[in-house]
């Protein structure tokens, strides 16, 4: 099985799933046109810009058995492309993280907290769905939050976890620092709900003795060197649902502080060990958190568990040759 994925990398997953499959024996090759200070680096993956990817579409999809698209593109801007490419026959899976089709509309449906617009309007993500589904009939997300937003448009929706090479993750459990260390990692200060998470810092500040660090604009590498020392993590607390920062953090051991909404909670694993907040009561659960170290270190020893469990990189690759097979 030939294996093409591009042409957006989204918190490493394009590059983490094709070393998984290479490794599985499969051909795996992933083009990569977006790139930010995260800087990921894999050796599956090309990065490239758009007028490179399109120089060589006609190399890569006879190449290719199975054309896997991430973030509502294909080769092409506008995926002016894709009528032809779904002419060729050849098998093709959209791959939706986030902003490319949560809209304004279903979150405030959905969702009791506000989230803010993505770089698409309401009506721009429709189009974009119909027309992608016109030609794509099999979409990938990761949880069931994300199945919300595009279930109504492909004949299939399947759920593949977030991937995580935990090889690379040596578990360093907290309740052993003396002062605590509390880690906000946002990408987006709106979406992770970064101005909650300072008042209720600022509400227990005088309570506990700890270090709460941001980090920003930070290469992977060097983020992740940051959240080793730590003891708790604070991922997304608006979005209902968590996210590979809190993948990474329960990797390394850490204890993850997220807000996971009820019907959502309720589609996980029944051993999900984040605990949950909402901007109501994040003061209250980091209070609770800090006068209880051995808890601490609970939690920590089961996030890890957790990931070993569901989100390792080899049990997620074998999941997605599952959904290889049925296209």
């Amino acid at each position: 099985m030939k294996i093409i994925q591009c042409p957006t990398e989204i918190a490493g997953q394009m590059g983490t799933l094709c070393n998984e499959l290479k490794k599985k024996g499969y051909d795996a090759s992933g083009f990569n046109w977006f790139h930010s200070y995260i800087k990921y680096n894999y050796n599956h993956v090309v990065n490239t810009d758009l007028f490179e990817l399109k120089n060589v579409i006609s190399t890569i999809v006879p190449h290719g058995d199975i054309l896997h698209f991430h973030n509502g593109n294909t080769f092409l801007t506008g995926n002016y492309d894709l009528p032809l490419i779904a002419e060729t026959g050849k098998k093709l899976v959209m791959h939706h993280w986030g902003s490319d089709v949560r809209t304004v509309k279903n979150v405030k449906e959905l969702n009791p907290y506000p989230l803010p617009p993505g770089y698409h309007t309401d009506e721009q993500i429709h189009e974009n769905l119909l027309f992608s589904s016109k030609y794509i009939k099999s979409a990938i997300v990761q949880d069931a939050e994300m199945a919300n937003h595009v279930k109504d448009y492909y004949e299939n929706v399947y759920i593949l976890p977030l991937a995580c090479s935990i090889s690379n993750f040596t578990p360093d459990y907290p309740g052993e620092n003396e002062v605590p260390v509390i880690i906000h990692a946002p990408t987006n200060r709106e979406f992770k709900g970064s101005e909650h998470v300072e008042a209720a810092i600022e509400k227990i500040k005088d309570k506990y003795s700890f270090t709460y660090q941001v980090v920003e604009k930070k290469s992977h590498k060097e983020a992740l060197a940051m959240y080793s020392s730590s003891d708790i993590i604070i991922d997304q607390i608006l979005c209902g649902s968590y996210g590979m920062l809190s993948v990474e953090a329960m990797a390394m051991g850490k204890v993850v502080v997220a807000y996971i909404r009820d019907d959502i909670k309720e589609k996980f694993p029944k051993d999900l060990p984040i605990v949950i907040a909402s901007p109501d009561n994040l003061a209250e659960v980091l209070n609770d958190l800090l006068k209880d170290k051995k808890r601490m270190t609970e939690i920590g020893k089961a996030g890890r568990k957790y990931v070993e469990k569901y989100h390792a990189s080899e049990v997620v690759a074998d999941y997605l040759i599952k959904i290889y097979d049925k296209l």
